[in-house]
């Protein structure tokens, strides 16, 4: 008597995925609901490049230095000033955390103090922290992850670099994988996550099928460059949720010992904090947004400031304790702002 063959077993059991789900009503998305505010922690120029619950990938070749990109964001988030013409804005009990998994520690450690030198910190406020993983293999890695991102207040999550949450970058089932479990990450906490992922020697792509779909996947992609002269530029590969910025090059300035932008624009855009400013110039951005309204509301005052000035809402809010302090504007008994003749200074 024949045996019965045996059933070829899956990886997947579609039929008990399909017992779980959730009745499909829970899925129906009404474009009348109103949503919470989009917490936007990431803008270059004013343009929006990531938001909690969403995924920023940096992607470049080797040593193009895509580390200080992140190193930049990171700087930017725990200092709230401008850092290599990148804002990002976090709560004040907001926590930023960079996972590690190349480098050994003692390049760890040169790298957070080239950082510390970046913004001009001696030491990094206790709102920080970095996790040296190298050690750790993928599976263990997103177990890390998982833990520090459901067990404390964390905004802004840097993993340097993702090929690391995966044995095989080409792997289609791995990768979903590991989609899934960025997903997952994302939906259940209100935190904005960046991918440092390298691109192929020969092509300017993310590298493997992960990067592929992490570019389909991400909120925005910037694309970091070496370029003839050495210096490194900043551009735009994918936008989602805003209109390109303008690309940008930095550069090792060997006069003060750090990095410097070299801004291709004019005076004006070159200014990336609000003291690079000069009162006249303040005072010609403020005639034009008033130009067709005596008075505004705050929150529409927010928006043309930060339209005008190609910064983020953050930087906006920042220009406006400015302006009550220099009488360069005033807020009415109704809350309406008008603008006022300024005072010198």
């Amino acid at each position: 008597m024949l045996a019965k063959p045996k059933q070829k077993k899956t990886n997947t059991d579609t039929s008990k995925e399909i017992e779980t789900i959730q009745p499909v009503e829970n899925y129906l998305f009404n474009i009348n609901d109103i949503l919470p505010s989009e917490n936007v922690i990431v803008s270059i120029q004013g343009k929006k490049c990531l938001s909690t619950k969403n995924v920023l990938v940096i992607s470049g070749k080797p040593k193009s230095r895509k580390s200080v990109v992140a190193q930049s964001i990171i700087g930017a988030a725990i200092c709230g000033k401008s850092v290599l013409g990148i804002e990002a804005n976090i709560g004040l009990n907001d926590k930023v955390v960079l996972i590690d998994t190349e480098q050994s520690k003692h390049d760890l450690q040169n790298s957070l103090h080239r950082m510390c030198g970046l913004i001009n910190l001696d030491i990094l406020p206790n709102n920080f922290m970095c996790y040296s993983v190298r050690q750790l293999n993928p599976y263990k890695v997103k177990q890390a992850i998982n833990e520090i991102v459901c067990n404390q207040n964390v905004r802004l999550l840097v993993i340097d670099g993702a090929l690391d949450l995966i044995l095989n970058m080409n792997d289609i089932l791995e990768v979903k994988d590991v989609l899934d479990f960025l997903k997952k990450i994302l939906t259940e906490n209100d935190v904005a996550l960046i991918l440092i992922v390298h691109q192929s020697k020969t092509a300017n792509f993310t590298i493997g099928h992960l990067g592929s779909f992490l570019d389909r996947f991400a909120q925005t992609v910037l694309e970091v460059i070496k370029i003839e002269n050495g210096n490194s530029e900043i551009k735009p590969q994918y936008m989602r949720s805003d209109a390109d910025f303008k690309p940008y090059e930095f550069y090792f300035n060997h006069n003060i010992n750090n990095y410097s932008i070299n801004w291709v624009e004019n005076l004006e855009v070159k200014a990336t904090d609000i003291s690079d400013y000069r009162i006249d110039q303040h005072q010609a951005k403020l005639s034009k947004i008033f130009m067709n309204n005596s008075e505004l509301i705050y929150k529409d005052f927010l928006k043309l400031l930060a339209r005008e000035y190609q910064k983020s809402e953050y930087f906006a809010k920042q220009l406006v304790k400015l302006f009550y302090d220099k009488d360069l504007i005033l807020k009415s008994d109704s809350g309406y702002i008008t603008l006022i003749e300024a005072v010198p200074f």
